[in-house]
């Protein structure tokens, strides 16, 4: 069964601005195949996501493919492929292009290693080159991750220093907030005194209010309009007929003075 990889066209490359052309990479294992063919895909399609072929230009050798990722005209776009020969093992694999190339290599050697697992009854591998491989997988992690580490310790940095500067500030919002809240509560408590006071002060005592009421009748002709000079002094008009009632009963006003 021959093994069908569609890659995107320049043209549909152009219009697909979010799928720019991944990079392509591979490397070489050396082994030697001592099962047959048979055998070797037997064990490959015992991974369920692996799309196992013969290369139709050799038939003894084996494809193994895996497609991580489509584009959106599903065309394979993040994918590898395995191509086990007489004598040696071919990977080659894509790479994003807005991705790390070492954390993309350190993924795909963990995932041929694992591949290999599977089949290793099939192969007798140079061992020395396999360690060789995974030590500078390893030298590259270790300075990627390192390069990781420093970069998001300097963004840790710069954030934990911004933090500490609204922190103070957060701080100095609250205590000025407290200390307004403060002279807002003091300020009230004033203003309720002062108004206390002033409604104190605007109230007429009876003995002045009786001297208002004669000058009013001394003015008017005698004659006092109870609602209007309860509206001129702002005192309840049943106050006024009080002390108009006192005046008449001490007899310093005849009549009823209405």
């Amino acid at each position: 069964m021959p093994l069908d990889l569609p890659l995107p066209k320049k043209d549909e490359q152009k219009s697909q601005n979010k799928y720019p052309t991944p990079q392509v990479r591979g490397f070489r294992i050396f082994a030697k195949i001592k099962s047959s063919t048979s055998s070797l895909i037997s064990n490959l399609s015992k991974i369920s996501f692996l799309f196992v072929s013969v290369d139709p230009a050799d038939p003894e050798v084996v494809l193994a493919l895996n497609v991580e990722a489509r584009d959106i005209s599903n065309n394979p776009y993040l994918f590898s492929i395995i191509y086990f020969k007489k004598d040696f093992i071919d990977v080659i694999y894509t790479v994003n292009p807005f991705k790390s190339p070492r954390l993309r290599k350190l993924e795909i050697i963990s995932y041929v290693l694992n591949i290999l697992s599977f089949c290793y009854e099939n192969y007798t591998l140079d061992m020395r080159q396999l360690y060789q491989i995974v030590e500078n997988i390893l030298t590259d992690s270790k300075e990627y991750f390192s390069s990781e580490y420093q970069e998001l310790f300097s963004k840790y940095d710069i954030l934990n220093e911004e933090y500490e500067r609204l922190s103070k500030k957060l701080k100095m919002v609250e205590d000025s907030k407290k200390e307004l809240e403060n002279q807002v509560y003091v300020l009230k408590a004033k203003n309720q005194e002062l108004a206390a006071k002033l409604e104190k002060f605007e109230k007429y005592s009876d003995s002045v209010l009786a001297v208002k009421i004669q000058e009013w009748i001394a003015e008017h002709n005698g004659e006092i309009n109870i609602v209007e000079f309860a509206k001129v002094y702002n005192v309840p008009e049943s106050k006024v007929e009080q002390i108009l009632n006192n005046l008449v009963a001490e007899g310093y006003l005849e009549g009823s003075g209405k």
